[in-house]
């Protein structure tokens, strides 16, 4: 039978076959049409790959946004109508652009804002790129009735999050320039030596970065400057917490040196910031450096201790070229205390003498100190036991001493009214330790009858009488 006569629809496999005229009845099956499909959406995919690829080149830099977004598309699969879409949509949008970026988007950023979005939105809401996302977004999750614009918002959004990575970077890059422009400016101010100034400029950079240590060695020069050297030991301490470059530690306890120096604080102090200065740098030019401000310590030439009677202390230099300033108050003495000029009379009681010498570089030796406890001397007891005037009677006699710091004045009167004195002046010997016995030798007389010789006796102390050569004599206010 002829085949041409036969071109008749046939069906293999349960496929049908349509004859082609002229190719012996050759048949296409629907496989092909579905693979110049398939070919057709491969050239779509690489269009929409060629034009996204900017976009996906952000996409990339912005992972972290991208998860941000598909959890947002996650939560869209529960809404059901298109105006709950557009609402996520709007509430999405509205907590990205808050109050915050508003105030702080400059021209440039605005501008950079405004060119991004509507490129962004431009590519991201054409058809081809709309599937393309879909196709990445949603391969893991079911498809639901309101794709697209979940689609478009999630696109506006990752546009935002880009471009508030862009303002983030801008506003770092403003700060960042903020804190170097008033550290520099700080520092130009203290070499003017307009402390307060300096030091509002290091405050300023604080408010930016509480943790800047040159701002906070800048505060410490700057108190250093105004004089205010609590302070300023405060925020050295502090710098020196904050940092490990070694030649910045060495600025740092330079200048933290130099502001003890002018404080004036004890060379015991000093030298041990030194040591730890050293310990820490590595450097043994700080303990060289000890010699700068080694002062000789003055010395007394009365020991401390316990003392009878009145002592003198005489404070002895140990460079002649230096001063020597002192207190007997027991308080710390400066620069601005009493310079030593003359010996120190040292009374009965309790007294405290500290010194210090000062070389030419005006820094203080150590301090020294000297306790002293004076004891008035057996002597003085004496003169204490018997200052004032004594009487005594005996039948119509009347007789009359008054002994005042080495005078004596002597007189008697008789029954008959008659009356005679005498003067002199007497020196104490042969005291007991006590005060209470000893021997007057008068000289100087003047008058009648003054004895060349008292012995006086005044125990027991107490009882306001005394014993004048044997005779009593009671206390006569």
């Amino acid at each position: 039978m002829n085949s041409k006569s036969r071109r008749k629809k046939r069906e293999i496999n349960g496929k049908t076959e349509v004859p082609i005229a002229g190719n012996n009845d050759a048949v296409v099956p629907d496989e092909n049409k579905i693979a110049a499909e398939t070919v057709n959406e491969q050239l779509e995919d690489e269009k929409t790959e060629a034009v996204a690829a900017p976009v996906n080149e952000e996409l990339d830099e912005q992972t972290a946004a991208l998860v941000a977004a598909e959890e947002i598309t996650a939560a869209a699969e529960v809404i059901d109508d298109e105006e709950k879409t557009e609402a996520l949509m709007m509430e999405e949008t509205e907590a990205l652009i808050n109050e915050e970026t508003e105030a702080l988007m400059l021209e440039e950023t605005e501008a950079l804002m405004d060119e991004k979005t509507e490129a962004l939105v431009e590519v991201m809401t054409e058809p081809y790129v709309i599937e393309n996302t879909e196709s990445l977004i949603f391969k893991q999750h079911k498809p639901f009735k309101h794709k697209k614009p979940v689609i478009i918002a999630s696109s506006i959004i990752l546009g935002f999050l880009l471009i508030g990575g862009g303002v983030a970077g801008y506003l770092n890059y403003q700060r960042s320039t903020e804190i170097s422009t008033d550290l520099k400016n700080g520092e130009t101010l203290l070499t003017e030596a307009k402390f307060d100034e300096a030091m509002k400029a290091f405050e300023a950079v604080g408010t930016l970065d509480s943790d800047n240590a040159d701002a906070i060695f800048g505060r410490a020069k700057a108190y250093a400057g105004l004089g205010d050297f609590g302070n300023a030991r405060t925020y050295f301490e502090d710098t020196l917490k904050r940092i490990t470059n070694l030649e910045k530690m060495k600025q740092v306890y330079n200048a933290y040196i130099d502001s003890e120096v002018n404080a004036k604080i004890g060379e015991e102090a000093l030298f041990a910031l030194m040591d730890r200065a050293a310990k820490d740098t590595g450097d043994e030019g700080y303990i060289k450096r000890k010699g700068e401000f080694m002062v000789k310590a003055p010395s007394f030439n009365l020991n401390p201790g316990s003392y009878q009677g009145t002592q003198a202390v005489d404070i002895i230099k140990g460079d002649p070229a230096d001063k020597i300033y002192f207190t007997t108050d027991g308080s710390q003495p400066t620069t601005a205390s009493p310079e030593y000029a003359a010996v120190i009379e040292l009374a009965p009681g309790e007294k405290t003498i500290k010194a210090i010498e000062v070389g030419a570089n005006g820094y203080p030796s150590k301090t020294i100190e000297g306790k002293y406890i004076i004891s008035a001397s057996s002597e003085s007891l004496l003169e204490n036991n018997i200052s004032g005037s004594w009487t005594s009677r005996s039948g119509s006699y009347f007789y009359q001493y008054y002994f005042s710091n080495g005078y004596v004045t002597y007189s008697y009167n008789y029954g008959n009214g008659s009356s005679y004195s005498s003067t002199g002046n007497y020196q104490i010997s042969g005291v007991n330790p006590n005060g209470t016995i000893g021997t007057l030798s008068v000289f100087n007389v003047s008058g009648y009858s003054l004895p060349s010789t008292l012995n006086i006796n005044c125990e027991p102390l107490g009882d306001n009488m005394i014993s004048i050569n044997t005779r009593g004599y009671n206390y006569s206010p």
